[in-house]
């Protein structure tokens, strides 16, 4: 490792993307499977946006954490809103002595995240509306200053970090839309070109030295296990942004850390897109690409998070009801999904602004957390096999790992399930094969004729939402 003093060895990162994409994910990222996102902040008091029903148009979003950009949009449902609410004299920084976080126990938060079986944990430690979470030295409108006066980051990072999971604040900032101090959705006197979203605004350089000063004192005081950036507002080489992450990997190798950066650092990504062609690789740099509230039809090569809110927003949004929301069912099958596609799933809670988690976010990760506890051994530290889908009467997911193949199905099969599995591989006879169940592992009788595998099933366990065997020694091609 780099010591004080030291030269350092030819192989450190230098600030150029064949460099930077020689980066290596560490295994802990592949297999941490689940991580917990969180968007709490000034937003989380009017915690309000148009449910995704009654959308219409481009002057919405059902993104509750984008209040301070639409609130100052001509016409559009949160300016309606605001108006009705709070009248046309309060702006957008008036609601942060509300922001209070009075209700706030890191504590709790840490133990319900471990509970459900989560590996990393990332905070917004600066949203688009430019009001950072921890104590900073270049803005007096941050959150140990002013509303809850406490270091968030700082405090959730250490509980977090008490129950051995990885911790980062993201940072969003790239596209501030709104600035406290400023009146007006602008994100800084220094931000040119006209409006957020034309095609030629973009941050000055007077503006993107105060982002990147921000964003270097939070790697600085928290030393984050990855980066997570939003989209930005230009391209790398005027945000400085190859510089910042050579200069983030180098560090982490003195902090003796292994790491990742998310796509979102250059709008040469992949990964801000929300939808992505199937098929279409694209061009991205960083170490995974990050989808919001989508899939793939096929395991992806590349390494990839989803990001997604329980809800139709990532912030609070009091106007969603309980159908907004992704049923238990829903959750689990669409992590499986994720998972046996080669990717993450970074799941977000929305708090409210005393820092409760509203109870329907907090019983879907309750029963992710139930489910995981009984099939826990077919999601964490896996890899993807040949495939990813297979089934005829119910769909099924697969995941391989130390030589076992586990073969999940979405529905229960009742008492027979044929599987593919012989198509795929070369299999001498049928596997040893046993269901997962909350009293543990139950033998299930395996016959291989030609390219089939089947499996005789039990009567179906006391669990819910998708059904686990695992296969004892097959092989698995992609990483043989």
């Amino acid at each position: 490792m780099y010591t004080c003093g030291d030269s350092r060895p030819m192989s450190d990162y230098q600030p150029t993307w064949k460099s930077l994409d020689s980066h290596e994910i560490p295994d802990w990222f592949h297999d941490a499977k689940l991580g917990i996102f969180i968007h709490w902040g000034v937003y989380s008091v009017p915690a309000w946006a148009p449910s995704e029903a009654e959308i219409d148009g481009e002057d919405a979003s059902p993104y509750a954490e984008w209040y301070p950009c639409y609130m100052y949009e001509e016409g559009s449902p949160t300016q309606e809103y605001h108006h009705r609410q709070y009248g046309d004299d309060v702006e957008y920084a008036d609601f942060i002595d509300d922001f209070t976080a009075a209700d706030w126990n890191p504590d709790e938060w840490a133990d319900l995240f471990a509970d459900v079986g989560a590996n990393y944990v990332v905070l917004t430690g600066e949203h688009h509306d430019g009001f950072p979470l921890w104590e900073t030295h270049y803005t007096k409108h941050n959150a140990a200053e002013r509303g809850p006066e406490r270091d968030l980051v700082g405090d959730l990072s250490d509980a977090v970090r008490d129950r051995d999971l990885r911790f980062a604040a993201s940072y969003h900032a790239n596209l501030n839309y709104y600035q406290p101090g400023y009146e007006g959705r602008f994100g800084h006197p220094d931000f040119q070109g006209g409006e957020i979203g034309d095609e030629d605004a973009g941050p000055g350089p007077e503006y993107v030295d105060f982002m990147n000063a921000k964003h270097r004192e939070l790697i600085r005081k928290y030393e984050p296990d990855l980066l997570w950036f939003d989209v930005p507002m230009a391209d790398a080489d005027h945000l400085n942004a190859k510089d910042l992450i050579a200069d983030y990997y180098n560090t982490a190798e003195d902090w003796g850390k292994e790491v990742v950066v998310n796509d979102r650092a250059s709008v040469d990504a992949v990964g801000p897109t929300i939808e992505i062609e199937e098929g279409d690789d694209g061009e991205f740099h960083g170490d995974f690409v990050t989808p919001e509230y989508t899939s793939f039809d096929e395991v992806r090569e590349e390494k990839w998070e989803a990001c997604r809110g329980i809800g139709n927003s990532f912030g609070y949004n009091r106007a969603e009801s309980e159908d907004d929301h992704l049923t238990s069912e829903q959750l689990v099958h669409s992590f499986v999904d994720i998972v046996s596609k080669n990717g993450n799933l970074l799941l977000n809670v929305g708090p409210k602004a005393d820092g409760t988690i509203p109870e329907v976010q907090r019983d879907r990760l309750m029963a992710l957390g139930d489910w995981l506890e009984v099939n826990g051994n077919a999601i964490f530290g896996t890899r993807p096999w040949v495939i990813a889908e297979d089934g005829d009467t119910v769909e099924v997911r697969y995941t391989h790992r130390d030589g076992d193949l586990f073969a999940i199905a979405l529905e229960w099969p009742g008492d027979h399930l044929s599987l593919s599995v012989p198509t795929h591989v070369d299999l001498s006879g049928p596997p040893e094969a046993a269901l997962l169940t909350p009293e543990g592992e139950i033998t299930v009788d395996a016959t291989l004729t030609g390219k089939e595998l089947s499996l005789a099933l039990p009567e179906r366990p006391s669990t819910d939402h998708a059904y686990t065997v695992r296969l004892s020694d097959v092989e698995n091609p992609r990483t043989e």
